[in-house]
């Protein structure tokens, strides 16, 4: 009887037998598991020395030849674990995956999936159908050991945009179908894959509010802007703020009075320190407050306080955290700082804008120095600066 393996790349690197398997555990070295990976993936080809040695000794002055005969040497030890066959077959100057060995492989199978998919456009319910199957076969991006190994980090890259798109196909279907709680458990695999695909934030949205979790809603709303604003520096989309606008329209419900709209839409307790608020929001209480000084002719002012990273000791921070940890600071030095009445979001990810009314241009510096000397105290250890800027509004109004 013919043997026959199953290979899976996708989340954690398997291979089996059907009765016995080889894990990343198992094999314990990066370099055996990518060595293996890499025949398996090219097992149609001969290797040669000349190429295996390029692929996974470029870099290295050492005996190569030495080094690749020593990692065969354990490779094919650690194969005995499924059994007796002679997996990898050396040729003159060269290796090769023994062709006589079948290997089913969860990415080939994922291709022919995704094909099918396109080659059904036409219909809904066989399409329906592929798609979850390919969801299914897919556990995940390529297994992280050798998901950034030069010679598959494009198919890598390829295989995770086939997946997303085959997810965004399926969240079409399911919102037509109004299968809502099956949209949203296909929401949270794709963002466990790409957190930053602002598309499926929306799909998820949408599915939250058919099945009326409202504030699941909101909370992954906020949590969606806050990503996007911190490790990316920009702002979620128009198509995003729709669906939260109708969102919040919708979860409003039905007020029968005047007292009831007053009780449904007031603060609950005592209001204290700035109101803090996401820019869409403060850029329309920007517009109501600068028509209202123009029409009453009096002077108030916007205030731009950003944190200085040039010449710091975390201008170099790769991951944003200490960047990140300062603005949560300010964030903090600024509320405390201001009264009720004045309002603060945050503009881009170094950057905060407040709105002072009633208050006059020396008032607007007396504030700035103090949130500024307040932020020092508190942010020593990032050896960071803040610096701000004041403008009139009904100078821009």
């Amino acid at each position: 009887m013919k043997t026959k393996i199953k290979l899976q790349l996708f989340g954690k690197f398997t291979l089996t037998n059907g009765e016995k398997i080889l894990t990343e555990e198992t094999l314990h070295s990066k370099k055996l598991t990518r060595m293996l990976a890499y025949i398996l993936v090219n097992r149609d080809t001969i290797l040669s020395h000349q190429r295996l040695i390029e692929v996974f000794w470029e870099d290295e002055s050492k005996s190569p030849e030495g080094a690749l005969k020593n990692l065969m040497y354990r490779l094919r030890m650690v194969m005995k674990e499924l059994g007796k066959e002679q997996f990898i077959c050396t040729l003159p100057g060269a290796y090769q995956w023994n062709p006589e060995i079948e290997v089913e492989s969860d990415y080939e199978w994922f291709e022919v999936l995704a094909a099918k998919v396109r080659e059904n456009q036409a219909d809904d319910k066989a399409v329906e159908q592929l798609c979850e199957e390919a969801i299914e076969c897919y556990q995940g991006n390529v297994s992280a050991r050798i998901a950034e190994e030069p010679w598959i980090l494009s198919k890598t890259i390829w295989y995770q945009s086939l997946f997303m798109d085959i997810v965004k196909t399926l969240c079409e279907i399911y919102k037509s179908k109004r299968k809502w709680d099956r949209l949203e458990q296909i929401c949270n695999q794709a963002l466990a894959v790409d957190a930053y695909d602002e598309d499926v934030h929306c799909w998820m949205l949408e599915s939250l509010k058919g099945q009326k979790k409202y504030k699941l809603a909101v909370t992954h709303y906020e949590r969606t802007r806050k990503l996007f604003y911190e490790n990316m520096g920009i702002r979620v989309s128009g198509r995003m703020q729709e669906i939260y606008q109708n969102l919040m329209r919708e979860s409003g419900g039905s007020i029968s009075n005047i007292a009831g709209l007053i009780e449904e839409t007031k603060e609950h307790g005592q209001p204290s320190g700035a109101y803090l608020c996401e820019y869409g929001v403060f850029r329309q209480i920007y517009r109501i407050e600068a028509r209202r000084v123009t029409r009453l002719g009096i002077a108030e002012y916007l205030m731009l306080m950003t944190i200085q990273t040039k010449g710091f000791s975390f201008a170099e921070d790769k991951t944003g955290s200490a960047i990140g940890k300062a603005m949560d600071i300010l964030e903090r030095m600024i509320c405390e700082s201001l009264r009720a009445g004045d309002v603060v979001a945050r503009y881009s990810p170094t950057q905060y804008i407040v709105l002072l009314p009633a208050c006059s241009f020396e008032s607007g510096e007396a504030v700035a120095n103090r949130i500024c000397r307040n932020f020092r105290k508190h942010a020593g250890r990032y050896q960071c600066n803040v610096a701000y800027e004041l403008a009139e509004i009904s100078a821009m109004a």
